[in-house]
C-alpha cells in the first residue's frame, strides 16, 4: 500500500479516537464539579505539558523511527483516555490530562514526517497541501461519525465517549503497527545514532537559520492564544443558546467537522488562483470576523453558522500551513522541527485558555470571543512579512511548491 493512502487511514482513525470527546469534554468536565475557569486550567495543563515534550519525543522519532513514537502515542492515550473515564476530580481530570499531552507529542511530529518522507520515498514529488487537504477530509469524516455517537451515548453515561476513545487508539496502534513502513532515510542519522541532546541541539540550530520557519512558528503561537478558548467554550456558549444536551452538541459537533470538510475540498482549486499568501491573510480576517459575528449573535442559529464559517476558514488554513511549514525543514530533522510548529501551538493555546478564560470567567464567554476574534483580525497582514521572509532565503527542500 502506497505511504499515502495508509497516511489517509492511520491519521483518520488517530481523530476518530480523540474526537469520540470533541462534543461533550468541556460537559463532562462540568459534570465533575469544575467550574469554567477550571475547564480551561485543565485543558491548559494539556497544552503547556505538550509544549515542554513537543521537541524531546520529536527528536525520539528522529532517532528512533517516526511508525515506533506513533505507536507507543497509541498506547500511552490508550491509558489516559481509560483513567479519565474514571476520573472524578479536578486532580484526576489533571493527571490524565497531563499523561495524554505526553502521548499527542509522540504523534504530532512524528506522524506527519512519517507521511512526508514515506511519499518522497514513494517517488512521489507533488506539492502536499493536496495530501494534507484530503487527509483532513478523510479525517472529519470519521470524526463526524464519532460525534454523533458519543452525543448519544453520553446522554446515558457522560463517560462512555472516553471508553470508546481508548478503544479506538488501542485498535489504530494495532493497524499502524502491520500496515505502515519505516521510509530508509539516506541521511545516515541510524546509522550514526547521535544523542537525544545532539539532535534537539542541531534542531534548534536549524530553526535559528530560518527565518521564515521562526515566523511560521510565532503566527501560529498567536492564532492559538485566539481560537483555542473559542474551541473549548463552544459546547457551553451552544448550550446556553438553545438549553439542549449532548445529543445535539453531536450534530454540531458534525456540523464543525463537515464546516472543516469543505474547506479542505475548497482549497487545491482557490490554488490555482489566488496566491498562498493572499489566501492566509483572507482566511485569517474571515476567520476573526466571524467569530466575532458568533460572539455578538443572541440566535442560535447565528451563531451556529457564524461558528461554522470559521471552521471553513480552518479548513483552508491549516494544510496551507502544514505544507508551507515542510518546504522549510530538513528531511533528517523533519519531526522534530513539525514538533516545534506543535510547540508554539500548544504553548500559544495553553496561555490563551488561561488568560482568555479569565476573562469568560469575568464577563462571560461573548466577550472572550469578541477577544478571540479581534486577535485573529490583528494577526492576519502578519502573514505577508511571512512570505517576504520566504523570499529571501531557500526552502529547505527541494519540493516543487506552489507560489507563496
Amino acid at each position: 500500500m502506497r505511504t499515502e493512502h495508509t497516511y489517509y487511514i492511520v491519521f483518520g482513525l488517530y481523530s476518530l479516537s480523540w474526537s469520540f470527546l470533541g462534543p461533550v469534554y468541556a460537559l463532562f468536565l462540568l459534570s465533575r464539579g469544575l467550574d469554567f475557569f477550571q475547564i480551561n486550567v485543565v485543558l491548559a495543563v494539556y497544552l503547556i505539558a505538550a509544549f515542554v515534550f513537543e521537541v524531546p519525543t520529536g527528536a525520539v522519532a528522529d532517532l528512533v523511527g517516526r511508525k515506533r513514537s506513533f505507536l507507543l502515542s497509541c498506547v500511552v492515550r490508550t491509558v489516559a483516555f481509560g483513567l479519565y473515564a474514571s476520573a472524578h476530580t479536578f486532580a484526576d481530570c489533571v493527571l490524565a490530562e497531563f499523561i495524554d499531552a505526553v502521548g499527542s507529542t509522540l504523534a504530532s511530529g512524528a506522524l506527519e514526517a512519517w507521511a512526508v518522507d514515506g511519499i518522497r520515498a514513494d517517488g512521489d514529488r507533488r506539492p502536499v497541501e493536496g495530501v494534507f487537504a484530503r487527509a483532513q477530509a478523510v479525517s472529519r469524516t470519521l470524526m463526524i461519525a464519532s460525534g454523533l455517537v458519543s452525543g448519544y451515548v453520553a446522554e446515558r453515561n457522560i463517560a462512555a465517549p472516553w471508553v470508546m476513545g481508548a478503544a479506538g487508539f488501542a485498535v489504530t496502534g494495532c493497524l499502524a503497527a502491520v500496515v505502515m513502513r519505516e521510509p530508509v532515510r539516506s541521511t545516515g542519522v541510524r546509522a550514526a545514532r547521535p544523542s537525544l541532546a545532539h539532535t534537539v541541539r542541531e534542531g534548534l540550530v536549524a530553526v535559528r537559520r530560518t527565518p521564515v520557519f521562526r515566523f511560521l512558528c510565532l503566527v501560529t503561537l498567536g492564532a492559538a492564544f485566539a481560537i483555542m478558548p473559542v474551541h473549548q467554550s463552544w459546547q457551553p456558549r451552544m448550550q446556553a443558546l438553545t438549553g439542549q444536551g449532548t445529543a445535539l452538541m453531536g450534530w454540531i459537533w458534525a456540523l464543525i467537522n463537515g464546516a472543516t470538510i469543505i474547506g479542505s475540498a475548497l482549497l487545491p482549486r482557490l490554488l490555482l488562483h489566488v496566491r498562498r499568501t493572499h489566501m492566509l491573510v483572507a482566511v485569517t480576517l474571515w476567520r476573526g470576523l466571524a467569530i466575532t459575528a458568533a460572539a455578538l449573535a443572541t440566535d442560535f442559529r447565528v451563531a451556529l453558522v457564524a461558528l461554522l464559517c470559521a471552521e471553513v476558514g480552518f479548513g483552508l488554513s491549516e494544510p496551507m500551513l502544514q505544507a508551507w511549514t515542510n518546504e522549510h525543514v530538513e528531511p533528517a530533522q523533519r519531526a522534530m522541527l513539525l514538533s516545534v510548529r506543535a510547540m508554539a501551538f500548544t504553548l500559544g493555546g495553553g496561555v490563551g485558555l488561561v488568560c482568555i478564560g479569565l476573562v469568560a470567567r469575568a464577563a462571560g464567554i461573548p466577550v472572550a470571543w469578541l477577544v478571540s476574534g479581534g486577535i485573529l483580525v490583528l494577526i492576519a497582514p502578519l502573514f505577508v512579512i511571512a512570505s517576504v521572509r520566504a523570499g529571501a532565503g531557500v526552502p529547505a527542500t527541494t519540493i516543487p511548491t506552489e507560489p507563496s
